[in-house]
C-alpha cells in the first residue's frame, strides 16, 4: 500500500507532469481570452416589431369604403333634377338619337320624347328658367333643325329667349350672381335665332339689339370705366378709330366675363345686318364702340386687329356710298350733291386707312412671340396690307398699290390665308393687264374721272374692280380663320 502511494506520488512528480504544464497554462489563456472578449462585446440589438396603431388601420380602412362607395353610387344610381318619369322619356329620346347597326336614328321619335318630357316638366312644376328646363327645349329645337324645320325650330328658340328676357328685366327674378350666367344663354339663344330669321332683316336688328343693352347694362353696373365707354356709344359720341391706346385704357375683363365672347359675336351680327340693310352709319358706330370695349375686356390681340381690319372695310363701304353721290353730282350738274359726296368719301377713305395703318403699328409692337403664336395677328396684318393696296388702287396711286397687294399676297402665304392669296393675286391680274392696255405703264386718275369715262363709253363697270375684305367675329373668340367675302363694287351700284 505504501508503495502505491509513493509510486503515484512519484508520477506526479515525474518529467511528464513537467512537460504538461505550459500546454495546460496555454490552455487556460486561451479561454481566459475568450471569456474577456464575450465579456466586452456590445450587446446585439434585436428588432422588434412596430406596435400595430389600430387607429391608422380603422381610418385607412374607413376611407377606402367610403371611396369605393362613392364611386359605385355616382356610377349606378342616376343624380340629375328631373324625376322618374321625366328621366324615362328622357333615355328614351337619347336611344333614339343614336346610330346603331340594329336601330337607325328617328329624330322624329327623339322629338316625341322629348315633348312628352317637357310636357311632364310643366305638369310638375320644375322652373323654366332652369337649365334642366330649357336644355329640354334646345334639344327640341335641334330635332326640329334636323327634321327641317326651321319656322318651328324658330318658335322654340324665341320662346326661350323670351323668358330669359322677361326674367332678366324683371327685379329680383334672378339673384344678382346668376345673372352673367342668363345673359349668356340669353345672347346664345338669341344669335341662334338670328340665323334662322335672316330674312327679316330689321326685326332681327331689333332683337339682338334689345338683348345686348340687357348685356351691356350688367357689364356698366359691374365697371365705372365700362359704363362710360358704353354711354359714349348710346350719346352717339365720336371715339378714336386707332387701336393704339391700348396702354391708356384701363382694363377691366371681369366686367365682361362670362358673356364676353357672346356679346361681341352679337354686336358683330348687328353690324352685318346693318350692312346688308344700307345702313353704314349704324354699322360704323356700332363697330367703333366694339373694338374699343374689346380693347377694355383685354380680348386676344388677335381678334381685336381684325375687328379693326372689319372697321376699316366698313369704312371703305361708306366711301364707295359717298362716292355714288359724287358721282351724281358730277353726271347730273348738282355742285352741292357733288362736293357733300367728295367730302364724306374722302373722310371715310382717310378714317378707312387710318384703321388699317392702326393695325399694322399695333402688330409691330406686340412680342414675337405672341405675333406667331396668334394666326389671327398675320392674319390682320395681311388685311390690313391688302387694304391699303385696295385704297391706293382706288385713289389711282397704282405704283403704292401693286407693292402693297405683292406684300400683303406674300404675308398670306405665310400665315396659310389661302383666300385672301387668291383675291391679292386677283387684283394684281387686273393691274398688269391695265399696264399691257397702256403700253407697260399707268398713269394715276382720280376715280370720278374713270367713272365718267367708262360712262361715256357705255361700260358696264370700271376698268379696275376694288374689292375689300370683311370677316366675321366668332364666339370662340381665340382660333376662328376670316373669310373674305368681295364687298360690292361702285359699278354694280
Amino acid at each position: 500500500m505504501f508503495r502505491l502511494i509513493k509510486a503515484s506520488n512519484s508520477v506526479r512528480s515525474s518529467p511528464l507532469k513537467n512537460q504538461l504544464k505550459p500546454a495546460a497554462k496555454l490552455i487556460s489563456l486561451r479561454q481566459a481570452g475568450t471569456s474577456a472578449t464575450q465579456r466586452f462585446s456590445p450587446p446585439v440589438q434585436r428588432l422588434q416589431r412596430p406596435r400595430r396603431s389600430w387607429g391608422r388601420i380603422f381610418l385607412a380602412t374607413t376611407g377606402v369604403i367610403s371611396l369605393t362607395g362613392f364611386a359605385l353610387w355616382y356610377t349606378i344610381f342616376p343624380h340629375h333634377p328631373y324625376s322618374s318619369d321625366v328621366a324615362k322619356e328622357l333615355r328614351k329620346a337619347l336611344h333614339a338619337e343614336l346610330d346603331r347597326p340594329s336601330s337607325p336614328v328617328d329624330y322624329q321619335l327623339a322629338l316625341k320624347h322629348y315633348i312628352q318630357a317637357i310636357d311632364l316638366c310643366d305638369e310638375e312644376g320644375l322652373d323654366i328658367l332652369s337649365d334642366a328646363y330649357t336644355g329640354i327645349q334646345l334639344k327640341i329645337g335641334e330635332m326640329y333643325e334636323r327634321l327641317g324645320l326651321p319656322a318651328e325650330a324658330l318658335l322654340t328658340y324665341s320662346s326661350i329667349a323670351s323668358t330669359y328676357l322677361a326674367a332678366l328685366t324683371t327685379p329680383g327674378r334672378i339673384d344678382d350672381k346668376d345673372r352673367a350666367h342668363y345673359i349668356q344663354k340669353d345672347l346664345r339663344v338669341v344669335v341662334k335665332c338670328v340665323e334662322l330669321n335672316g330674312r327679316d332683316v330689321k326685326g332681327c336688328m331689333m332683337l339682338l339689339m334689345t338683348h345686348f343693352i340687357v348685356a351691356q347694362s350688367e357689364v356698366r353696373r359691374r365697371s365705372i370705366e365700362a359704363d362710360q365707354l358704353i354711354h359714349s356709344e348710346e350719346a352717339h359720341i365720336e371715339n378714336d378709330l386707332s387701336v393704339t391706346k391700348d396702354g391708356r385704357l384701363k382694363k377691366c375683363p371681369e366686367a365682361w366675363t362670362p358673356f364676353r365672347d357672346e356679346l361681341f359675336n352679337a354686336r358683330d351680327l348687328y353690324v352685318a345686318l346693318c350692312l346688308s340693310s344700307g345702313n353704314l352709319s349704324d354699322a360704323v358706330r356700332t363697330k367703333i364702340a366694339t373694338t374699343e370695349w374689346m380693347l377694355h375686356a383685354d380680348c386676344p390681340p388677335g381678334e381685336i386687329l381684325l375687328s379693326q381690319c372689319n372697321l376699316g372695310a366698313i369704312m371703305y363701304l361708306q366711301a364707295e356710298e359717298f362716292e355714288v353721290r359724287e358721282f351724281s353730282g358730277v353726271k347730273g350738274g348738282n355742285e352741292e350733291l357733288r362736293l357733300e359726296g367728295k367730302a364724306g368719301k374722302e373722310r371715310c377713305l382717310s378714317l378707312s386707312q387710318e384703321c388699317y395703318e392702326s393695325v399694322l403699328s399695333f402688330a409691330k409692337n406686340l412680342p414675337y412671340e405672341l405675333r406667331r403664336g396668334d394666326m389671327a395677328v398675320e392674319e390682320s396684318i395681311a388685311l390690313s396690307t391688302y387694304g391699303l393696296g385696295v385704297i391706293k388702287l382706288h385713289i389711282g396711286d397704282f405704283t403704292s398699290a401693286k407693292n402693297l397687294l405683292r406684300e400683303s399676297r406674300l404675308r398670306a402665304k405665310g400665315a396659310g390665308f389661302d383666300d385672301l392669296v387668291t383675291e391679292a393675286e386677283r387684283e394684281l391680274k387686273k393691274l398688269n393687264q391695265e399696264e399691257e392696255t397702256h403700253g407697260g405703264s399707268l398713269e394715276n386718275k382720280d376715280r370720278i374721272e374713270q367713272l365718267l369715262q367708262a360712262s361715256e363709253q357705255g361700260m358696264g363697270e370700271v376698268p379696275i374692280e376694288m374689292d375689300i375684305q370683311l370677316t366675321k367675329h366668332s364666339a370662340t373668340a381665340t382660333s376662328a380663320t376670316p373669310t373674305p367675302a368681295p364687298a360690292p363694287t361702285t359699278s354694280s351700284k
